[in-house]
């Protein structure tokens, strides 16, 4: 039998994945007027806005507990936002960048309480950091001063870690109403019918 840390996707974690990728994609088309407009004017709120596309890889990893689903949420997410978006195939590295750092992070975590917390926002301070390094390529000379950079920063690591936190309320509800949770796996001192 495989250790909890080494588990496979199942046909139904995929399916997970691939429906929070299909949300994600809705989000990306009710953000990117916002996005597009926030770039050239106010690199540091674009920054903080641009959190909400790693909502959904976090999501997947909270409501799987399976490790590597964060990056294929990303990865199935980039492929459908690929091809509906002007930018193109561009768009896939930073989206696949930050569902792989958090996997990377959280990678053996399971669970709940304190210490998950802690490292998934840990991961949500490293996929902000990483985001913030990879957006800097494109960020025009005249936002190049120290105020911008460090207001982007800063809202490279505050949008990552609401979406780490906001993912962790999700999957609280979500759990409740019995979404993403094996069967096999509910708690034993639950009431029987």
């Amino acid at each position: 039998m495989a250790s909890p840390t080494h588990r496979r996707p199942t046909t139904r974690v995929l399916l997970i994945c691939g429906a929070l990728a299909a949300v994600h994609l809705l989000i990306h088309f009710a953000t990117a007027p916002l996005l597009t407009a926030l770039a050239p004017l106010a690199p540091p709120m674009y920054a903080l806005v641009a959190g909400v596309h790693s909502l959904l890889p976090f999501l997947a990893r909270r409501l799987t507990d399976v490790p590597g689903t964060a990056v294929l949420t990303s990865a199935i997410a980039a492929v459908f936002i690929a091809v509906a978006n002007t930018a193109g195939v561009i768009v896939i590295f930073p989206l696949v960048l930050a569902g792989a750092v958090i996997d990377l992070v959280v990678w053996r975590t399971r669970g709940t309480g304190a210490r998950v917390r802690r490292r998934y926002l840990l991961a949500a301070v490293c996929a902000g950091t990483a985001l913030f390094g990879v957006s800097i390529v494109v960020f025009s000379p005249e936002h190049l001063s120290p105020a911008i950079l460090l207001g982007s920063f800063l809202g490279r690591i505050v949008g990552e870690l609401l979406a780490s936190e906001l993912s962790g309320a999700l999957a609280s509800a979500l759990h409740r109403a019995g979404v993403g949770r094996n069967r096999t796996e509910a708690p034993h001192n639950s009431p029987s019918s």
